[in-house]
């Protein structure tokens, strides 16, 4: 399997696939699972506010990353692209962010995955953390194995569960509208929910805003992808829009249609089973059972999407020896990065063990939402940033690369350091929050100076180019 210059295999999936990759890593199913309960905590029954406020600077987000891709097709992406337009210690530090979102990220699939699981089978261990550890482990292997058998048998897996889980979703989605409308909700609609003492002032909705970005955070998927995909230099973006556009009207609908099916106490007691208590509100016996169904079917998917980004992640930044070389080995048949793919996998398990040992379920997902929102929001803004410097000598050519090139992508830059900034002042993050997002991020540096100072990989200084040539 040792191979001199490994690549991954081209032309695996196509348009449609990467399209399924982004939808199935952001996972509505599972996202509302473990963020509803959290979401209106923070921001009450104005939780589609957050949601909004959130889509258009995606959208600019979601461009930057179509554009530098179609200048730079590496599966290392945001890492590759700063570290040549910026500098690679910035390069190097994205990427760890990113595979810190794909890693950590992890514990708010496998959690609901053993929860989901527990609910079908063993109702009665649906609250012990041993049990719930055993079953989203093994959902943890299996998946994993699937990712190192190829991209398109990943592909074909969620191809099924999207459609499945898209249908069902808007299916309940809708019944818990009409019942909104007529009245029968745990909580009757009230133009109220929209006063700003109603979504909890600045810190409420910075709170939103900040599990709204890690709800639309994973439609990045597609892009880790696309030395796999076809047309590698235009379908990895498209396919990002595309997910951000759905994202957000499935979001928006399900969330505002859902909140109040259950009161705001009964949605923090089902804070890691949310889905399954409304699906015993909506549907009668056996058809309730289809809600737990959904969130653990895509659950698994995005669950398989993160170990199949993090794995091209880490096996990008492996081919300039800033992660273990071993990273690079490939399977024969399918070309995939084997050893990157179990090494995450097994991150993915302790990071779970960690989480179900020090704390409540209920605790454990609102955390890490906040903090994998943290870190998602850094990472993409400077993506964007990276994306207006490097076509900064084009902006005025048509109106067309003013807005698509420059102002969109501007939006999503200062959008970002505007939740960063707003959410510390505001007390809209915990101080666990900042330590594990910031904190984590603060590790990357000391892994920088290691590297460079002591190792002397080439990569920091090999890879600073002339930003005219970029162009």
């Amino acid at each position: 399997m040792n191979i001199a210059h490994p690549n991954p295999r081209a032309n695996s999936v196509g348009l449609g696939d990467a399209i399924i990759m982004g939808l199935s890593s952001s996972g509505p199913s599972q996202t509302i699972a473990v963020s509803l309960a959290g979401l209106v905590a923070v921001s009450g029954y104005a939780s589609i506010i957050p949601i909004l406020i959130c889509f258009l600077p995606m959208i600019g987000i979601a461009i930057a990353y179509q554009r530098l891709n179609r200048w730079d097709q590496s599966a290392g992406a945001t890492y590759t692209w700063v570290a040549k337009v910026f500098h690679p210690y910035l390069g190097f530090l994205s990427g760890w962010m990113i595979l810190l979102y794909y890693t950590l990220g992890t514990t708010t699939l496998t959690i609901p995955a053993g929860i989901y699981t527990l609910e079908l089978v063993a109702p009665s261990l649906v609250e012990n953390h041993a049990a719930i550890f055993a079953v989203g482990a093994l959902w943890n292997v299996l998946v994993t194995a699937l990712a190192i058998l190829g991209l398109k048998m990943v592909a074909r897996f969620e191809w099924l569960v999207v459609i499945f889980e898209y249908v069902v979703l808007l299916t309940a989605a809708s019944i818990a509208a009409a019942a909104l409308w007529h009245g029968n909700t745990a909580s009757p609609f009230s133009w109220g929910w929209f006063s700003w003492d109603s979504v909890g002032h600045m810190k409420g909705l910075m709170g939103g805003i900040l599990i709204a970005c890690f709800m639309y955070s994973g439609w990045d998927a597609s892009v880790y992808v696309n030395e796999e995909t076809t047309d590698r230099a235009n379908n990895p973006g498209k396919a990002a829009i595309a997910s951000v556009v759905m994202l957000a009207l499935v979001y928006s609908l399900t969330t505002f249609s859902f909140q109040s099916v259950l009161s705001p106490q009964a949605l923090q007691a089902h804070a890691g089973n949310v889905l399954a208590a409304i699906g015993t509100k909506l549907f009668s016996p056996p058809w309730d059972a289809v809600m737990a169904l959904v969130v653990l079917t895509g659950t698994l998917a995005s669950l398989q999407s993160a170990v199949v980004s993090a794995a091209r992640m880490g096996f990008a930044m492996s081919r300039d020896r800033v992660m273990p070389r071993c990273f690079q080995q490939l399977t024969a048949r399918s070309a995939s990065p084997w050893i990157a793919t179990l090494a995450m996998s097994a991150l993915n398990l302790s990071l779970l063990a960690l989480a179900l040992s020090t704390t409540t379920i209920a605790t454990a997902l609102t955390t890490a939402a906040s903090s994998l929102g943290l870190i998602s929001i850094i990472f993409y803004g400077i993506t964007a940033a990276t994306a207006v410097w490097h076509q900064r000598n084009v902006l005025t050519h048509s109106a067309q690369d003013f807005l698509l090139g420059g102002l969109l992508p501007s939006i999503g830059v200062l959008f970002s350091f505007w939740v960063l900034v707003e959410s510390s002042l505001s007390g809209a993050v915990s101080n666990t929050v900042l330590v594990y997002g910031l904190g984590s991020i603060g590790l990357g540096v000391l892994i920088i100076l290691f590297l460079h100072r002591i190792k002397a990989i080439p990569f920091f200084v090999s890879q600073r180019i002339d930003h005219e040539k970029i162009q």
